[in-house]
């Protein structure tokens, strides 16, 4: 039994011994140094060339794990070829497909080794880490393609990679990368890959590199990095969601570079004079691009002040950058906002280069410098609501650029008088609306007059409404933008034109084109004497209508001034306009950010704040609330009828005292300043009470 035992323990020390070999090898010589080809581990020291690499790859089938860090490797030429058609085999360097679908686990590479050559570990998925030593430069096609590599360091002595060299690594999960290039179609496939960092070192990213790397949603740059080309297709059918690439000197991105992402904007290099055909199409989550700037002129590599070509190049100098879009370069990007994207540099839009950017534009901008806008350039711009051009002369165009567009729908903007005659006749920008000299600006609703109904209209559809406006009348300032500004303007408008007509004529226009309601303002009768103060609320007597705005004149005897207008319950959310004609002592009020269900049963709509001067007589006059529009939420207009109070110094003393009393009035315009009466100009006016509270508001004198 003993005697049993002891055959079976030297059985498989034999059998452990005889799978892990080492040897010490002379170049050419491994296969009579290993006889036993069913060896599972083999570490080389000595010399190796080809011949060795070739026994190998054909006769070691099991091997799982190889260490050559004490071998080198000579050159090998007889004229004989050995792998393919090749003859020649340089000093350290792995041969090609040296260990192409081995079940390695683990590979030492020899210290000195400067190359590794085609497909030389591809198909080995079982390998899922490899030290590349610091002495490597060159990667051949394929060397790691479809291998079970988990992470790759490349050090910054790799200066050049040839195709694939870790395409369809699927266990790949991280990559840092100092080398000179991203090889082309390095990553391809690598759908793990979600970890890459960018180091100083790398210049140019090659075709392919990260196509189709859906894992990979960010890349991490050193801020040194001077990374200046990023070729065709490099991240086309990626995961990627934000890459900045703005601070660096990127001169190139190539055809379909960012292609079908999941990019949701992009900021490019200033500098930059090429953006490939098609490099941001179909990224239907890309919102905001920025073009870039004004750049530098550098030397071949792009970097000014460096030795070229034996001499030192001075101070860079400045450059005009992208001046072509090239064709299909925003194509399907359908939440684009493109209105602004165009930079004054910009010649020529090539085919379809905005086919289907369907986001909603408030105006397309086209600059100064335009030419040419290719085939169905802008075709499906079906959201593009204004078209401004800054070309003085007609582009040329290719055919369809506007294909899908309701051009007569979309106003064109023309730099001058003279151009938009050119413009009006001119084959295909012939098709848009041109604005009229007797447009009626601010008619938003387009129902044949200017008023308060027009800025409620204007606001619901800046807030998103989906509510029909006239888009040329709706440009209060004929900015080419349809904005805040055109609801600043608008009310500004409306409040200086109450003062230019007699409050009679008013009443007749707007009794004559609106209808009347019932509903009424209330206020009540108000003792005040001169150098007082007293407030005084205006209630809404409703049948239960809801309205969300209101216009009124306010008609004041001479000697009494509006110190105030603000919400009757504090609202802050309720602010008035309010304009002052002096002459007739008439206020203009408007309100558009009125609060609805809350003036039914006779609602506090608003709160007056009334001083009187030293003129004011008080004798029995009368405080009247004419010409009062109340809007809708449809934004119909209704009139009611006038409102009247009466103001005396001897009566309703019981009523003021139950409001609250004014203890001092300040005025502060806009540069700050304080007064104890009005500014010329914007106001706003501080109110303190004798209970302490204070309220302020905005009053235009």
């Amino acid at each position: 039994m003993r005697k049993l035992f002891f055959m079976l323990l030297m059985a498989a020390v034999t059998t452990v011994s005889v799978h892990a070999l080492t040897v010490v090898n002379t170049a050419g010589g491994l296969s009579e140094r290993v006889s036993d080809t069913q060896i599972t581990e083999l570490t080389v020291t000595g010399t190796m060339d080809a011949r060795d690499f070739l026994f190998i790859s054909e006769q070691l089938t099991e091997l799982t794990a190889i260490d050559l860090s004490q071998a080198t490797i000579l050159p090998y030429n007889t004229g004989k070829a050995l792998y393919g058609t090749v003859t020649a085999y340089g000093a350290n360097e792995v041969p090609r497909t040296a260990f192409f679908g081995k079940k390695l686990t683990s590979v030492s590479l020899p210290a000195g080794i400067q190359s590794i050559g085609y497909a030389a570990f591809a198909g080995c998925d079982l390998l899922q880490s490899v030290t590349l030593p610091s002495t490597l430069v060159y990667l051949g096609d394929y060397a790691f393609a479809g291998s079970g590599l988990t992470s790759i360091e490349l050090s910054s002595a790799i200066i050049d990679m040839g195709k694939g060299v870790f395409s369809r690594c699927e266990a790949l999960t991280s990559a840092t990368i100092n080398s000179r290039v991203v090889g082309s179609f390095a990553f391809l496939g690598a759908n793990t890959l979600s970890d890459v960092t960018v180091g100083a070192g790398v210049e140019y990213i090659y075709e392919g590199a990260f196509n189709g790397c859906k894992a990979l949603k960010g890349i991490t740059f050193d801020p040194a990095c001077h990374l200046y080309r990023i070729d065709q297709e490099a991240f086309i059918n990626s995961g990627l969601e934000n890459i900045d690439i703005k601070s660096l000197t990127v001169g190139t991105v190539g055809d379909w570079a960012f292609a079908q992402t999941s990019l949701s904007s992009l900021d490019l290099s200033d500098g930059m004079t090429y953006l490939g055909e098609g490099a941001l199409a179909h990224n239907p989550l890309l919102t905001t691009v920025t073009l870039p700037g004004i750049g530098h002129e550098g030397n071949d590599s792009g970097r000014a002040g460096e030795d070229v070509g034996g001499r030192r190049r001075g101070a860079p100098t400045p450059v005009h950058t992208l001046t072509d879009i090239k064709a299909y370069t925003f194509a399907g990007d359908g939440n684009l906002n493109a209105g602004d994207l165009l930079k004054k540099d910009v010649v020529t839009i090539g085919d379809y280069a905005f086919y289907n950017v369907t986001a909603n534009i408030d105006t397309m901008r086209l600059p100064e410098t335009i030419e040419y806008l290719g085939d169905y350039a802008m075709a499906g711009m079906t959201g593009m609501k204004v078209l401004k051009t800054d070309a003085e002369s007609v582009p040329e165009l290719g055919i369809n650029v506007w294909a899908g567009v309701n051009q007569p729908s979309v106003p064109l903007i023309a730099p001058s008088s003279e151009s938009t005659a050119l413009y009006r006749v001119a084959d295909q920008w012939m098709n848009f609306f041109f604005q009229e000299e007797d447009v009626l600006l601010g008619d938003v609703n387009g129902d044949g007059a200017v008023n308060i109904a027009d800025v409620t209209t204007l606001i619901d559809y800046l807030l998103g409404s989906d509510i029909q406006i006239n888009l040329r009348n709706a440009d209060c300032n004929t900015d080419g933008s349809i904005n805040i500004a055109d609801v600043t303007t608008l009310i500004d408008k409306l409040l200086s034109g109450s003062k230019s007509m007699l409050l009679h004529r008013i009443g007749a226009l707007l009794a004559a084109q609106f209808p009347s309601t019932s509903d009424h303002l209330t206020i009540n009768d108000l003792a005040l004497r001169a150098g007082e103060t007293r407030t005084v609320d205006v209630t809404l007597n409703s049948s239960g209508n809801d309205y969300i705005a209101m216009q009124c004149e306010l008609v004041l005897p001479q000697g009494l001034k509006l110190v105030a207008a603000e919400s009757a319950d504090g609202n802050k959310h309720e602010s008035y306009s309010i304009q002052h004609d002096v002459e007739t002592n008439v206020y203009t009020l408007i309100n558009v950010s009125m609060t609805l269900d809350r003036y039914v049963n006779d609602g506090g709509v608003v709160r007056l704040t009334v001083a009187a001067d030293e003129t004011f007589d008080g004798m029995s006059s009368e405080l009247k609330l004419a010409n009062v529009m109340l809007i809708t939420p449809e934004h119909a207009i209704l009139i009611a009828d006038d409102a009247t109070a009466t103001v005396n110094n001897s009566s309703a003393i019981s009523q003021i005292t139950a409001q609250k009393e004014v203890a001092k009035v300040r005025y502060i315009n806009v540069a700050g300043q304080e007064s104890d009466t009005p500014f010329e100009g914007i106001n706003v006016v501080v109110t303190t009470y004798t209970d302490g509270s204070t309220t302020t508001s905005k009053v235009i004198k």
